[in-house]
């Protein structure tokens, strides 16, 4: 199968966005090119090196680690801002001010240029045919698999122990999804031994040593928890969210479509895309939102509430639960997400026998890795 990001500049992303830039400001507003680097260690270093709150530097979109990427920071309360900045494997660039910070999912979209390499011939074949297809009609908007990085190596979703209370299995999915099965075997047998359990973690897993520091203490393993950031701890909601959400888009995709169906990435688990649409149904499909739980936010297509109704039914979350919290946040929110995604100029240029670079547009939110998955390993019917 096709690879990506064998090596971070094969994966480049833009983020476009119209800063409302002034000659001075509350904000001093950056460009942020990074390699092979998260945005939130990135923003924690600045803040510490600025000796500004975290909350302080604000950001519109997280973008992939590895990978060359460039985006926006709004900064507040910064004096003397520098022209430059660098720091391992960033840069930053003043840009302007001004007197709003960023907002998570505020910006027009993202550029993309990526090199895909061990193209095989049918693979190539079939993004060609596609190609055409799918700037016009899209895609199915899946959450890629860079949402569910936390689950990968786990057994189950940390927010289904949570729902029951289960504390320390939730704890066991957290510290012990390791995708080093000696690491994992090594941690198992420590288990309570929190001391030990601690030297045998790796430096580099901040986060989990934090609660592991706790477990050592005697706390208690819901208490343990709260040393976790609260962006960290939303994340496991997050997670859940995304692949319920997933689930009702596959199966409105299943029941309505004729379709394709191809691995996600994550586990055993697939999407399913449309492979045949007309102007007509298009026009009905391609403003379609869905929602996450259809509480909040009701459902205008009845087939998507009896849909999202069946999904929450099968995984055993009813009307009751929606409202839980635990350790420290809700476990459900309500919102919506578009169920199609339309890329802006979409180009595949061949650089190789088996190597190509495709570059293209996305609204904010979706996924590259989802429409690489469309273009290479669908099928077109042409029927």
């Amino acid at each position: 199968m096709f690879k990506i990001k064998s090596r971070p500049e094969d994966f480049f992303v833009k983020e476009l966005v119209n800063l409302p830039l002034e000659k001075e400001g509350e904000y001093a507003y950056y460009r942020l090119r990074k390699v092979d680097r998260n945005t939130v260690d990135v923003v924690r270093e600045l803040a510490k090196r600025w000796k500004v709150p975290v909350k302080d530097v604000t950001f519109a979109g997280l973008k992939d680690k590895n990978a060359v990427t460039e985006q926006y920071l709004a900064v507040r309360g910064l004096k003397n801002p520098p022209e430059k900045l660098e720091g391992e494997n960033y840069e930053l660039t003043l840009v302007g001010f001004g007197n709003e910070p960023l907002e998570l999912g505020k910006f027009e979209g993202n550029y993309f240029e990526i090199v895909v390499r061990e193209v095989s011939r049918a693979e190539r074949e079939r993004a060609e045919r596609n190609l055409p297809f799918v700037s016009r009609y899209g895609f199915a908007n899946y959450f890629g698999e860079q949402r569910f990085g936390s689950v990968k190596n786990a057994k189950e979703f940390l927010v289904r122990h949570l729902l029951k209370h289960r504390y320390e299995d939730a704890l066991r999915e957290y510290l012990l999804s390791y995708s080093d099965w000696r690491m994992k075997r090594t941690l198992k047998k420590l288990w309570g031994n929190w001391r030990a359990f601690l030297r045998a973690m790796p430096k580099a897993a901040t986060y989990e040593r934090k609660v592991v520091e706790e477990l050592a203490k005697g706390v208690p393993f819901r208490q343990a928890f709260m040393a976790l950031p609260k962006n960290v701890r939303l994340m496991f909601s997050f997670t859940f969210q995304s692949y319920l959400w997933n689930r009702y888009l596959y199966r409105f995709v299943v029941r309505y479509f004729p379709y394709c169906e191809v691995p996600s990435g994550v586990k055993d688990w697939t999407y399913a895309f449309y492979k045949k649409m007309n102007d007509r149904i298009f026009e009905q499909i391609k403003d379609l939102e869905i929602p996450y739980l259809g509480v909040e936010y009701k459902p205008k297509d009845p087939k998507v509430a009896k849909i999202i109704e069946e999904v929450l039914r099968e995984e055993g979350i009813t009307p009751d639960l929606l409202g839980e919290e635990r350790i420290g946040i809700k476990l459900f929110s309500d919102g919506v997400r578009k169920a199609v995604a339309v890329p802006k100029d979409l180009k595949m240029e061949r650089l190789g026998r088996s190597t190509v670079k495709l570059s293209f547009v996305l609204p904010p939110g979706s996924y590259a890795t989802v429409l690489l998955r469309k273009l290479f390993l669908c099928e077109r019917d042409d029927t």
